[in-house]
């Protein structure tokens, strides 16, 4: 059987010749892109019982991956079970047009079941900002406007028209970009750095990377806070628990997981302070 560092390299060869970033890797087998990197930087072992979703998404075969025999991958099933032997017996006989519908109902039902195993969902998806009244159309062409957000309206998405408070400039690389806004910063925890009263400008990525501030919001109470954020995995690399560490060392390290549910609302970008 292949070592780590060889089972790693092997997939590092495959991801190349096939143009593939690991962003679409970590899509295409359902995992953080940051536990990936993990693996392709050799701090962390590939997890063995995942070797069939890279050697699928990849096109080789998972004996070729580990090193193995087929007859040594542990738990791996010699036979298809008699629901998919029958799945393929009838799809077989239909004409193309219809074997697509059985393959989008197939993998419909795929991203169903992957989406199950995951223990959490930290990313809030793109907002809408039609759904905000009374904003400033952006303009591509010159400095534009950004909504702030400043107390969060219980019970409501962060970007709605209950928690905003009007309209702020953005200048620089930002400007004129609909995937932005202002949070008004609220509490020292993130002192000497970030203060209370402050404007942060939040952009909105799902893909932060360990140690990045960002904007958080608890779902029970509502309530975002800008933290350091920090990705803790199961054994499988699944999402476990987002640490949310202050800056000023006298506030506590805080935890989002399945008790205590959070949304990485964005990226933290830019602060301004006004005087």
């Amino acid at each position: 059987m292949r070592t780590n560092e060889e089972i790693v390299r092997i997939l590092i060869d495959e991801k190349n010749k096939q143009n593939l970033s690991i962003s679409e890797l970590a899509r295409r087998v359902d995992m953080a892109k940051s536990a990936i990197s993990r693996y392709f930087n050799f701090s962390r072992e590939f997890p063995l019982n995942r070797a069939d979703d890279f050697a699928r998404v990849l096109g080789i075969s998972t004996e070729y991956l580990l090193g193995i025999s087929e007859d040594e991958i542990p738990n791996k099933t010699k036979k298809q079970s008699p629901i998919v032997e029958e799945i393929n017996k009838i799809s077989s006989q239909l004409e193309e047009p219809r074997q697509k519908i059985v393959l989008n109902t197939a993998t419909n039902q795929l991203d169903e079941q992957n989406q199950e195993k995951k223990r959490l969902s930290f990313f809030s998806n793109k907002v809408d900002f039609d759904k905000i009244s009374n904003i400033v159309p952006y303009d591509h062409n010159k400095e534009g406007y950004a909504p702030v957000i400043g107390e969060i309206a219980a019970g409501t998405p962060i970007l709605c028209e209950q928690n905003f408070e009007g309209m702020r400039p953005v200048y620089g690389k930002y400007a004129g970009r609909d995937d932005v806004f202002w949070l008004r910063v609220k509490g020292e925890s993130m002192e000497t750095e970030i203060h209370d009263g402050s404007f942060a400008l939040i952009l909105q990525d799902p893909d932060l990377s360990e140690g990045s501030i960002g904007a958080i919001r608890f779902i029970d109470d509502n309530e975002a806070t800008l933290k350091c954020i920090f990705y803790e995995y199961d054994e499988n690399g699944y999402p476990l628990r987002l640490r949310l560490e202050p800056l000023n060392p006298n506030y506590p390290i805080q935890y989002a997981d399945e008790y205590n549910p959070a949304k990485i609302e964005g990226r933290l970008v830019k602060v301004e302070q006004d005087y």
